[in-house]
């Protein structure tokens, strides 16, 4: 079965560190791991220039 986790930050650095810690995390818990797909975006958010930064990690146990 598909399962997804989902990331949010307002550094795309520390999206980046989140992600690689869940990955390796799930590599060395879960010997039937299998990443899918990644998706990632970057958006505006109301009218200050904040940007955040979202990814969607999509994996099968």
């Amino acid at each position: 079965m598909n399962q997804v986790k989902i990331f949010d930050s307002r550094s795309a650095k520390e999206l980046e560190k989140d992600m690689n810690e869940f990955l390796q995390k799930m590599k060395d818990s879960q010997p039937s791991f299998q990443l899918i797909d990644i998706k990632f975006n970057s958006n505006h958010y109301g009218n200050e220039i904040t940007i955040f930064h979202s990814a969607m990690i999509i994996y099968k146990n």
